[in-house]
């Protein structure tokens, strides 16, 4: 990850899978380290102000498949 803004939405999404149960304790963990490697090789600081800056939007369209 080459930036500030890339390490927060990667810290957000893993958040987000892991506090929607999508990612084990353990996959969790492993996620968690290898964004913090990425972090501290780039010494890149990510405050909760950054991770509140980080959104989804969600933007519905109509299933083809289903009409």
């Amino acid at each position: 990850m080459k930036n500030k803004e890339d390490i927060a939405i990667a810290v957000w999404c893993r958040q987000y899978l892991y506090f929607n149960y999508l990612l084990s304790e353990a996959e969790n963990d492993k996620v968690h380290k290898r964004i913090s490697k990425d972090q501290d090789k780039g010494k890149i600081g990510v405050t909760e102000e950054d991770l509140d800056s980080v959104g989804l939007i969600y933007k519905s369209t109509k299933d083809k498949r289903h009409g």
